[in-house]
């Protein structure tokens, strides 16, 4: 057994995020049922910060990011550091371009 640690979870239809401790060495599931409402919670790893769930124009550019395959894994620039995730649905545009080979296959 690896050591547990969190990862996030979104529902993005009730714009909803919650924690579950997963073992790396273990099966980590892609998606969950979101407490709420059932409908599937997407594994957006440990670096997702949610935003409110009343700020309905971050959660859009969490979905328009999910649906374009980033689920907040670590993207790196070609000189091998990090790049930040964008902070509106206009950046979010220019990253999905710029970054589609870092995309993964996911899906709301």
């Amino acid at each position: 057994m690896g050591t547990p640690y969190h990862l996030s979870f979104a529902c993005i239809d009730c714009r909803k995020s919650f924690k579950r401790l997963v073992d790396p060495l273990g099966e980590i599931p892609e998606k969950l049922p979101c407490p709420d409402c059932g409908k599937s919670a997407i594994n957006l790893g440990r670096h997702f910060k949610p935003p409110k769930r009343s700020n309905t124009k971050q959660w859009l550019k969490v979905k328009f990011l999910v649906e374009h395959g980033f689920c907040f894994q670590r993207v790196y620039a070609e000189n091998y550091e990090i790049v930040p995730y964008p902070d509106t649905i206009e950046e979010a545009k220019e990253f999905v371009e710029k970054y589609k080979k870092h995309a993964i296959q996911s899906g709301i």
